[in-house]
């Protein structure tokens, strides 16, 4: 468990498959920038035990102590020598524009660059999706460009904002802590 000023990322456990499950069945929660599929509670427990470089968190917040979001990163490519990880996280509507999305992506690129040897972390956002760009941004990633009509949402092929973070941009835990504290 990672325990941040508002926030607690704790790993998911099978305890948390339904709250998750109920949660991206809701068009509310999963908002515009997500799609909504009908998931069983079959396909939500294979998401969440797949692939095995996944890692998934439950945002808590710390003040009511309710789960507030899920927070996940995995290896984005299939190739090896890609040394990367891709980060996203999706908060309840209730727990929205509080910066818990803001902390609980500081709290995961610091832990992946200080547990791994990883050298980028990328985060991709749906063009338009200007909240999540700025949990990206107050996060230290940067914007890398625009990948064309690379996500179907709705019924139409959408552009993304890839952003990145590199391993010489976060340096060290207590200097990304002084300019993202979490």
């Amino acid at each position: 468990m990672h325990i941040g000023k508002n926030i607690e990322l704790k790993p998911i456990a099978e305890e948390d498959y339904p709250l998750l499950h109920n949660w991206f069945n809701q068009p509310d929660f999963t908002g515009n920038f997500f799609n909504i599929w009908c998931l069983s509670m079959g396909t939500v427990t294979k998401m969440l035990n797949t692939p095995p470089s996944q890692e998934v968190y439950l945002i808590v917040d710390r003040a009511s102590i309710k789960p507030a979001g899920a927070l996940f990163s995995f290896h984005p490519y299939t190739e090896s020598s890609y040394q990367g990880q891709e980060i996203g996280y999706i908060v309840h509507q209730d727990s929205r524009g509080k910066g818990l999305a803001t902390q609980a992506s500081s709290m995961l690129i610091n832990h992946i660059f200080d547990s791994t040897q990883i050298e980028r972390i990328i985060a991709s956002v749906v063009v338009g999706n200007v909240g999540s760009c700025r949990v990206l941004e107050k996060a230290g990633m940067k914007l890398e460009g625009v990948e064309r009509k690379k996500f179907f949402l709705h019924g139409v092929f959408r552009d993304m904002r890839l952003y990145s973070i590199i391993r010489e941009e976060w340096v060290d835990e207590p200097t990304y802590k002084l300019h993202h504290p979490f």
